[in-house]
């Protein structure tokens, strides 16, 4: 995840943060769903 902080230019932390409030937010909506399982099971969030 430390890549994708440097390349989009936010610290560590926010991301991590943004990333946990958008799975809290749309941990029921069907596409954040199917997007959600495109990623590797090792991704942290």
């Amino acid at each position: 995840m430390g890549m994708v902080s440097s390349a989009i230019k936010v610290p560590l932390p926010a991301l991590r943060r943004t990333l946990e409030r958008i799975k809290r937010e749309h941990a029921s909506d069907p596409e954040y769903r199917e997007l959600r399982k495109a990623l590797p099971r090792s991704w942290p969030i």
